[in-house]
């Protein structure tokens, strides 16, 4: 299993509190610890719309000289040109891009309607790609909402558009936490359609404490790359009654009893980056196996 961490970024995005630029280095600190495959760390996005990332030019430029970093890929959320041309200067080792599976949601996360935000995405992989910059595709309520139900159409053409445009990995993401194992199944079985099993990722959300098994599911279809949070924090501010991410201690756990857990990882790492986010955050987090306190 390889473990994206996300606590920094989606982890924030929708709290109140906002974390000063050294709570962030701190925490980052914590989260580099816990030796994930990767790390996401910031989203270059307007501050008006998400003020938690307004110092983010700030904090990649700190990064730079981290002396902590020890080689872990840094990831950046980029939703437009704009974002990626501020993505450029950072340091940072690799973007994640959005398209949201519902038209919607898509303009409630990024102005656009899915046709729009597809060309704009395409421009923005077109760019990393001359740059040499991975990027990971997700695809937004790509398991559905209470509202809309799952649109496996639209799903399945947008994994095509995402192949086509070549990203590194495309991450089916349960933005609301509706999905079910079957429906893990029906998705991932669609998109292997259009990319191999190894280029496909998950990102879900606790919020009907579906999450562990839908990962269960998905380690068996053969998907090695998940999404998760210290602490399952986390959740989609333009996404009305999204709940906390997959905890990553959790997800941890899930991966030591099918035999595929990353040698690196320690679970005493994931509660300390837990502990001190609980601390600042003051309210209690997932710690150990657990999914909720």
């Amino acid at each position: 299993m390889k473990i994206h961490e996300v606590a920094a970024r989606d982890g924030l995005q929708n709290e109140k509190t906002i974390f000063s630029t050294d709570q962030k280095m701190r925490l980052l600190e914590l989260l580099v610890q816990t030796k994930p495959d990767s790390l996401e760390v910031t989203s270059f996005v307007r501050a008006d719309r998400v003020p938690q990332f307004a110092d983010a030019v700030e904090l990649c430029h700190r990064l730079k000289s981290a002396e902590w970093r020890e080689g872990i890929p840094l990831v950046g959320l980029v939703m437009n040109m704009r974002g990626y041309e501020t993505f450029s200067d950072s340091g940072l080792d690799a973007i994640t891009a959005v398209i949201g599976a519902n038209q919607e949601f898509s303009r409630a996360n990024s102005g656009m309607n899915v046709d729009d935000a597809v060309q704009v995405n395409s421009e923005i992989v077109a760019a990393a790609k001359r740059d040499d910059v991975p990027v990971r595709m997700y695809l937004s309520m790509a398991f559905g909402s209470p509202q809309s139900g799952v649109e496996k159409n639209l799903v399945a053409e947008l994994v095509a558009a995402s192949a086509e445009m070549g990203v590194e990995r495309v991450v089916l993401s349960d933005t609301v936490g509706v999905g079910r194992p079957e429906l893990v199944c029906e998705i991932i079985d669609s998109a292997q359609r259009y990319l191999p099993i190894d280029k496909i990722g998950l990102h879900m959300h606790d919020t009907y404490s579906n999450a562990l098994e839908n990962c269960a599911e998905g380690l068996k279809l053969g998907v090695e790359f998940f999404d998760a949070s210290v602490g399952g924090t986390g959740g989609c501010p333009f996404a009305p009654g999204a709940s906390g991410n997959l905890a990553t201690g959790a997800l941890f756990d899930l991966a030591q009893r099918n035999d595929c857990a990353p040698t690196q990882t320690s679970l005493a790492a994931i509660d300390a980056a837990s502990d001190f986010l609980s601390s600042v955050l003051n309210k209690p987090l997932a710690r150990g196996a657990k999914l909720c306190p």
